[in-house]
C-alpha cells in the first residue's frame, strides 16, 4: 500500500512541477525575482525567450515523465515491491 502511495505522490509531483515550469517563466513574477536584483549581469539571459522556452521544455519533459509513470503504474509499484 505504501508503494502505491509513493508512486502516486511521485506522479503528482511530476505534474505539479511540470506545470510550474511550463507556466511560471511566462508570468510577470519571472521578471521581478530576487536573483535578478542581486545578479544583474544574468538579467539578459534569464529574461531571454530562449531561456524561458528551455525552462518550459523541461516542464514538458517532467509532465511526460508523469504521464509515463501513470501509464506504467503497476510496473512502478511492482518494481518498488521487489526491493
Amino acid at each position: 500500500m505504501a508503494n502505491k502511495i509513493l508512486v502516486i505522490a511521485f506522479i503528482f509531483f511530476c505534474f505539479e512541477l511540470g506545470l510550474l515550469l511550463v507556466i511560471f517563466p511566462w508570468s510577470p513574477y519571472w521578471e521581478n525575482n530576487l536573483i535578478l536584483s542581486y545578479i544583474p549581469s544574468i538579467k539578459h539571459l534569464i529574461l531571454s525567450n530562449y531561456f524561458r522556452g528551455a525552462v518550459s521544455g523541461l516542464g514538458i519533459v517532467d509532465i511526460s515523465i508523469g504521464l509515463w509513470e501513470t501509464v506504467h503504474f503497476k510496473i512502478a509499484v511492482a518494481h518498488l515491491e521487489k526491493k
